[in-house]
């Protein structure tokens, strides 16, 4: 039942003509213009926002874009919210709202926003669209906190996609309990979809009118979630993801997360790799083209962007610790989406070269790149492999993508052409076989050719650490291109058809790691294992 006790409380006092003075500014919202049911002939009378525009329209805060028009479903941009929260302002303060005309045309909104504490700082982006973000974050400066007393209870972490760790937190849980802002049937704010010009009506009106604002409940998300409350929230988040060579051949398959509305995304590093084209299927079905952001080899991760706007994206969380409870979703086999569930045993394991999160959440081929997350829903992995059986399972920490670029997004094959490694890792006229003795440092003890076949031998003796040398090399063949493992060969599949096996041998009785590259005529497929050793039976999610 919607609370009334504030709208109520506020008519009495109307009705005996004063106001506290904490509101008294809320006197000067005033009827400014008339407004005639049907002059927008693109607002219906049974649309929600209805009320909301007359209100607007009255108030003189928002006009139409023509005489006849108010296009609801246009974008804001940054220069109109923040010349809405300067005539609220200055009406709530000054009775009125007359701005002297300004070239441009937003600039006199400006150093009115500027000089009252609306804006802390000049912008760069005032013809831009404004995120719902930054809407929030202009809004709440134009009225008083007093002027926004809460009428709902929203604790600290409720909004479900609001952390209190963002910069603009404290403006949005403030509009939320002051019934101003109400988000969607589930109550996420979409911070970074782009606002309409209906949804600006509704929130400026709410906070010129606490009449018109809302009460709502929000669900404690700081609770545990079930496997099946994890799979409903979280999987329309979760998509497959399809790799293509020059030819137009499938790749390989694996998965996907959305992190944002716009359609960032992360996924494993080798399923992006050396490809030239990648199609998101999202989770209705639809499919979608994909873009790169930035790749980290070592770390096996990849910055991505799925083309699309108002998407389903996971929240993200940085900490995890052993025995917390973790969900695995992805595309196992290519099939079905699916979620497991699994404990914590290494938040940080370190026997690979980016420390990995280790849990006994199963996954298989087909889960590489999905969603590992917390009880709560918030992504705090991307799996990437696992050993024999499934598990246990490794995932990069989502933390990493903090140090990736994400300013500008390639097509895949743009990134693959112009995101070459250093020519200095590969064999002569070998490329894209990286050399093992300068990835890794060890000395090469001899060559041998052999028809086809050139075999490279290095003592065992001088590796000193074999595992983190062996993992070096293993990412460093990923960095060059895109590569399948099996039983300890390595086969390239972004054109180049060669094969790479690492043994432990002997060359002339010396006890050696003999690497060996040969051509093939087989077709490749995709994928590069982050395992310990050539002998531990990784493979690659």
């Amino acid at each position: 039942m919607k609370k009334r006790v504030f709208s109520l409380l506020l008519a009495a006092v109307l009705a005996i003509g004063t106001l506290p003075s904490a509101f008294a500014g809320y006197e000067n919202f005033t009827a400014q213009a008339s407004y005639t049911p049907g002059q927008f002939t693109d607002v219906a009378e049974s649309a929600w926002y209805a009320e909301n525009v007359r209100t607007a329209y009255e108030y003189g805060l928002i006009n139409g874009q023509s005489a006849t028009t108010f296009a609801p479903d246009s974008q804001l941009t940054v220069a109109e919210a923040v010349k809405l929260a300067a005539s609220l302002h200055s009406i709530y303060h000054t009775g009125s709202a007359d701005f002297a005309p300004s070239t441009p045309w937003y600039q006199t909104y400006v150093d009115y926003a500027l000089q009252n504490g609306i804006l802390t700082a000049a912008r760069s982006d005032y013809n831009s669209p404004a995120s719902r973000a930054v809407f929030a974050s202009v809004l709440a400066a134009a009225l008083p906190q007093e002027a926004l007393s809460a009428i709902n209870t929203v604790a600290d972490g409720a909004i479900p996609d609001v952390s209190m760790s963002t910069s603009y937190a404290d403006e949005v849980y403030l509009l939320y309990r002051a019934g101003v802002l109400t988000g969607d049937s589930t109550g996420r704010f979409l911070p970074d979809n782009t606002i309409k010009r209906s949804e600006a009506a509704a929130i400026v009106t709410r906070m010129a009118d606490p009449s018109l604002r809302q009460s709502i409940t929000l669900t404690d998300t700081q609770a545990e979630l079930t496997a099946d409350e994890i799979y409903a929230r979280c999987i329309p988040a979760v998509f497959k993801l399809y790799s293509y060579n020059a030819r137009g051949d499938l790749l390989s398959m694996g998965s996907g997360v959305i992190i944002s509305a716009n359609g960032d995304a992360v996924t494993c590093g080798h399923i992006v790799n050396g490809v030239s084209r990648l199609v998101a299927e999202m989770s209705d079905g639809v499919k979608r083209e994909v873009s790169v952001y930035d790749l980290d080899a070592q770390a096996d991760i990849a910055y991505i962007r799925v083309v699309g706007s108002s998407m389903a994206y996971l929240e993200t969380a940085t900490q995890v610790q052993t025995g917390e409870t973790v969900y695995a979703l992805g595309y196992p086999g290519g099939g079905a989406a699916k979620v497991t569930a699994g404990t914590v045993t290494n938040p940080a394991n370190t026997d690979y070269l980016t420390p990995l999160i280790q849990s006994t959440a199963s996954v298989i081929s087909g889960n590489s790149g999905g969603a590992l997350v917390n009880s709560r829903g918030e992504l705090v992995g991307i799996t990437v492999s696992s050993q024999s059986g499934g598990t246990p399972s490794f995932s990069v920490p989502i933390a990493v993508l903090d140090s990736m670029d994400g300013a500008t997004a390639y097509t895949p094959a743009e990134y693959t052409r112009t995101h070459q490694p250093d020519a200095a890792l590969c064999y002569d006229k070998q490329y894209p076989v990286p050399d093992f003795g300068k990835v890794t440092g060890v000395p090469l003890l001899a060559s041998v050719r052999d028809r086809g076949t050139t075999c490279y031998y290095y003592r065992l003796f001088d590796l000193t650490d074999s595992s983190r040398q062996l993992l070096q090399y293993y990412a460093a063949l990923n960095g060059n291109t895109f590569y399948q493992f099996s039983d300890g060969a390595f086969t390239s599949s972004a054109g180049y058809l060669l094969s790479v096996k690492l043994y432990e041998t002997t060359y002339q009785g010396t006890p050696v790691l003999g690497v060996f590259v040969s051509g093939i005529q087989s077709q490749p497929v995709g994928g590069l294992p982050q395992a310990a050793s050539v002998q531990l039976g990784s493979i690659r999610a």
